[in-house]
């Protein structure tokens, strides 16, 4: 049940101090495109949105600031729907690169404080039969976490979206715990991240974007053959794929900041950011699958299962001043401390239509800014299907896409593990300008 407002998370804040200290870049969650098997127009869009709404009032939350109090989210009474719906006209005879290309765009496009936390457009060409729906919203409003539930709210299930989620962390907080999390970190984020050639040119390339899917069982399985988890399978074949794709550049790991869920159980109903993000050094170097999964797991295995191990971490996240918080989070976006920014939001649980049009594919795109020089990767999808999504500074993103998911038909082979056959595996890319317009 919706309790009407509630306050900003630490993280919350640091994003909105982030977004205010720089007005340009875009604060958002990676967006998701969704192609639809149908046609519906924008205003029975907006009526289905509307008919969500106030199914789930959480949904017209909206920051709200007075004199002389801390900021909070509140609940904005009923919305103006034709902020939250918008359509974005694609021109006739549209492709689907035209689609995905447009929603990049989009992408790269700044919320504003005073608008909207969360906006749904539709792409749509004239007479066509299938159309594309891109979801964006605000880092200050909702983690990817969340975003999936919010997802979940306009599209999905209503039983299984008013059921809230799973991911929650519990356990009570120790001094011993503490420590270990003050050291983990410490630890985490000591010394510089090695480059990757391909990233240390001149800037002003133009950017790329590409996704690769497959059957998330397939990932399971690799997981379960050496001992690990999705999250495993997935850092190692990103750090394969980097190997494969440029040379390591510098003495020191290349690494990767990834971001992991620190939800507590009294959160559980509540949307807003509950993070910490910690650095992972991926295995680039020649090593043996089961080598690989073991450099990893030393790494992930304090966030395993239920372990309460991001809540000490939290902790201490959540003292760090308000006037520096908002350096952590821009320092998570510099080449010198990661050459990779990863996300793991897992699929988004299926079915979902829209006004009654199915959900064929949901594609993750993550966050574009003009100047950024990592490679940023998303790993979402649908059901049963897990797409990741690649964001790169330079061209090469269909390329690193072909080369993740041959990473994982390698991993497969060495455990002797005979795939059936994936109608979901697949690599779509698009090359994006360098500024959106």
């Amino acid at each position: 049940m919706y309790g009407g407002g509630r306050p900003l998370s630490r993280m919350d804040r640091y994003m909105l101090d982030f977004q205010r200290a720089y007005p340009t870049r875009p604060v958002g969650v990676s967006c998701y495109l969704l192609r639809l098997s149908g046609a519906p127009d924008v205003h029975a869009l907006r009526a289905a949105v509307l008919d969500r709404v106030r199914a789930f009032p959480v949904l017209t939350e909206r920051l709200v600031e007075r004199r002389g109090r801390a900021p909070r989210w509140e609940p904005g009474g009923p919305i103006a729907v034709t902020r939250h719906v918008r359509e974005y006209p694609l021109p006739a005879g549209a492709t689907e690169d035209d689609a995905r290309a447009e929603a990049v765009r989009l992408a790269g496009v700044v919320t504003p404080l005073d608008g909207p936390a969360w906006e749904v457009g539709l792409l749509a060409s004239p007479g066509a039969s299938d159309v594309h729906v891109l979801f964006r919203a605000s880092h200050v409003w909702v983690d990817g976490l969340s975003q999936n539930r919010v997802l979940t709210f306009l599209f999905g299930d209503e039983a299984t979206a008013g059921a809230g989620p799973a991911w929650t962390r519990g356990g009570k907080l120790t001094p011993g715990m503490l420590v270990s999390a003050a050291r983990r970190q410490a630890t985490s984020w000591a010394g510089p991240s090695g480059g990757l050639a391909a990233l240390t040119g001149p800037g002003g390339g133009r950017p790329s974007v590409g996704w690769a899917s497959i059957g998330s069982d397939r990932l399971r399985a690799v997981g379960q053959a050496y001992g690990g988890s999705v999250n495993d399978v997935y850092l190692v074949t990103v750090g394969g794929a980097l190997a494969a794709w440029s040379s390591p550049v510098g003495r020191s790991p290349v690494r990767a900041v990834l971001s992991v869920s620190a939800r507590r159980p009294a959160e559980r109903s509540m949307l807003g950011n509950a993070f910490v993000a910690t650095r992972v050094a991926l295995p680039l170097g020649p090593a043996s699958p089961a080598e690989r999964f073991e450099q990893v797991h030393r790494q992930t295995a304090p966030y395993k299962g239920g372990s309460s191990a991001s809540l000490g971490e939290r902790f201490w996240s959540d003292r760090v001043p308000s006037r520096l918080g908002r350096r952590t989070i821009g320092g998570g976006q510099e080449l010198r401390t990661a050459a990779a920014n990863t996300t793991n939001l897992g699929p988004i649980p299926g079915p979902l239509a829209v006004v009654g049009a199915p959900v064929t594919t949901a594609l993750p795109i993550p966050a574009m800014r003009e100047g950024r020089r990592q490679v940023v990767i998303t790993l979402g999808g649908l059901g049963r299907t897990a797409t990741a999504g690649f964001t790169l500074p330079v061209p090469g993103a269909e390329e690193l896409a072909e080369l993740w998911l041959a990473e994982i038909e390698g991993l497969e082979r060495a455990a002797g593990i005979v795939p059936v056959p994936d109608e979901a595996m697949a690599v779509t890319t698009v090359a994006a300008g360098p500024t959106p317009r």
